[in-house]
C-alpha cells in the first residue's frame, strides 16, 4: 500500500437490482481483471457482511484472518498499521477486505465510519471496488455520491428484477451524476427474460454491458476464484473484459 493523493485514487460501487443478480461475481472479476492487466493497487471491500461468498470464491476459508468486524471500534483510528493486518493480499495487485460473519457486528454502516472508511481507503489504493448490498443503496444516512466515482448496478433480465432496477436507480440517480452510472445485465441469456429491445423501452437508464450466463465458467468461479477464467476466450470472459475496459477508460485511466 502506498500512499496517495486523493483525487488520484477511483472508487466503484458494484450494487444490484436484487440478490442473486451476480453483482459479487461482477465486482470480483472487474476487480481482478484491473488487478491483472492494469499497473493499478486495486481493492476489493466486500461490505456483505454475514456472508461467506469473498472467504469461499477467493479460497481463504478457514484462514485466520480479519474482517471489518474487527476493526468496527476503531475505524475513527483507522491507519495504514491497522490496514495492513486487515488487508488480504494476493500474488497480483488485487486485495481484499472481508466482511464480518457476525451480522450484528455492522458498525461500519453506522454514522460517519463508512466515509471514514472510504477515506482512508482512498489515500493506499489506486482503486476501490465496493460490493454493496442492493437493501443500503438508498439507505438516507450514507452519503456515498460524494465518494463514488462510478456505480455500477447488475440485474437480471427477468421482469422482477427490471423493474426494482428502475426504482433503485432512480433513488440514487440526479442529472449531476447520471454518466457515472453504468447498468449491466447479467445471464441475459437466460429464460425466463426480456429482450434486449423491449428493455430499453422499459428502463429509465441506458445498458451498458450484456454479460452472458456460462455453467463452466460459474463453476470455475465458485470453485477456483476469479483469475483462472480470464485464460479462456470465451463470448462471457470478453464481455466481462470489454467492461472492464470501459470502467478502466471512465476513470480516466485510459488516456
Amino acid at each position: 500500500m502506498t500512499r496517495l493523493e486523493k483525487n488520484e485514487s477511483k472508487i466503484i460501487l458494484f450494487s444490484g437490482s436484487k440478490g442473486g443478480c451476480g453483482c459479487s461475481f461482477a465486482a470480483s472479476c472487474v476487480s481482478a481483471y484491473l488487478a491483472r492487466k492494469t499497473n493499478k493497487n486495486v481493492l476489493l471491500l466486500d461490505l456483505n457482511i454475514g456472508k461467506k461468498d469473498s472467504r469461499i470464491i477467493f479460497n481463504i476459508e478457514g484462514r485466520d484472518v480479519r474482517d471489518l468486524g474487527d476493526i468496527e471500534d476503531i475505524v475513527s483510528e483507522l491507519d495504514v498499521s491497522i490496514l495492513r493486518r486487515l488487508v488480504v493480499n494476493f500474488d497480483s495487485s488485487l486485495n481484499l477486505i472481508l466482511p464480518s460473519l457476525k451480522i450484528e457486528k455492522n458498525k461500519i454502516f453506522c454514522g460517519k465510519n463508512l466515509e471514514v472508511l472510504l477515506d482512508v481507503l482512498g489515500n493506499n489504493f489506486d482503486i476501490v471496488c465496493i460490493d454493496f448490498p442492493y437493501y443500503l443503496l438508498v439507505h438516507n444516512e450514507l452519503d456515498l455520491i460524494e465518494y463514488v466515482d462510478k456505480f455500477i448496478i447488475v440485474s437480471l433480465a427477468d421482469f422482477i428484477s427490471v423493474s426494482n432496477l428502475n426504482l433503485l436507480v432512480d433513488g440514487i440517480c440526479c442529472n449531476d451524476f447520471s454518466y457515472n452510472l453504468d447498468v449491466v445485465i447479467n445471464k441475459f441469456n437466460i429464460k425466463p427474460s426480456i429482450s434486449p429491445s423491449r428493455l430499453s423501452s422499459i428502463l429509465n437508464y441506458p445498458v451498458k454491458a450484456f454479460i452472458p450466463y456460462d455453467r463452466d465458467i460459474e463453476l470455475l468461479f465458485l470453485n477456483k476464484g476469479p483469475f483462472p477464467i480470464f485464460n479462456y476466450n470465451l463470448r462471457i470472459i470478453r464481455s466481462i473484459a470489454d467492461l472492464s475496459e470501459r470502467v478502466y477508460e471512465d476513470l480516466n485511466y485510459g488516456a
